[in-house]
């Protein structure tokens, strides 16, 4: 491997950790177009799942037991049967079609947050709200691997507090990390090679690990939901473009 393709392997492994253990991954679409532009797209995305499996890890021993265990009693329905119908109707589903439907809930929702904030989505802080947030994130996830804004249009509604918000996020994407995987290695995606490079990165994922949770620990409620917001945006803009 040449300099500049190690350079940016370390990057995204670096800010897999800051995104999954500060931001609730809401960094994370932007890793695999990274990787994409110095390695084909199926190497890429066989690469990026042990990286994220590594950062899971790490997001799990921080934040252990400091998930919100009513919110995944609430997601995880409506998780599992996004991933179900995913891989029932993905050759029927439309993942161009998902991808910009969720760019635009993701910039009608920032911009909603951040110029009309007592306009509030009061329909999704419910069960049925949950569960179709858990439903397009399942599916996002596993067409377009764009399951986190949902879940922090959902999170940033009900406002729950940032260490919650974060390790209830982690534990969420490191069960759904874990299925994929099994269905990585049965279709061949997973090589020893990219294994190896995910294991070697570890102490770069440890230092994103420690820096994404001391900016999140700089951060109040208030504070940390406009961050959020701010990155819906971006992250919408970036997926309508890309």
């Amino acid at each position: 491997m040449t300099v500049t393709t190690l350079s940016i392997i370390a990057f995204v492994v670096l800010l897999t950790g800051v995104s999954k253990s500060g931001f609730a991954g809401a960094l994370g679409v932007f890793s695999v177009p990274l990787l994409m532009l110095v390695m084909p797209p199926v190497a890429a995305i066989g690469l990026m799942l042990p990286v994220l499996i590594v950062a899971d890890v790490f997001s799990l021993k921080s934040y252990w037991q400091q998930w919100d265990i009513q919110q995944l009693k609430r997601l995880l329905p409506g998780l599992l049967v996004g991933v179900v119908i995913a891989h029932a109707l993905i050759g029927w589903l439309d993942a161009a079609f998902i991808k910009t439907a969720i760019a635009i809930l993701c910039i009608v929702f920032a911009i909603r947050s951040l110029a009309f904030s007592k306009f509030t989505f009061s329909a999704l802080n419910s069960r049925l709200g949950a569960f179709s947030m858990g439903g397009l994130a399942g599916i996002a996830s596993t067409l377009v691997h764009a399951g986190g804004p949902p879940l922090i249009m959902y999170f940033s509604t009900i406002k729950l507090p940032p260490k919650r918000f974060v390790a209830t996020v982690a534990i969420i994407f490191a069960m759904m990390n874990a299925v994929k995987l099994i269905g990585f290695i049965s279709l061949g995606l997973i090589e020893i090679k990219w294994a190896l490079i995910a294991l070697a990165s570890l102490p770069i994922a440890f230092c994103g690990n420690r820096l994404g949770i001391w900016l999140q620990g700089k951060l109040n409620t208030s504070q940390f939901l406009k961050i959020m917001n701010v990155l819906l945006l971006l992250l919408g803009i970036w997926l309508l473009v890309m």
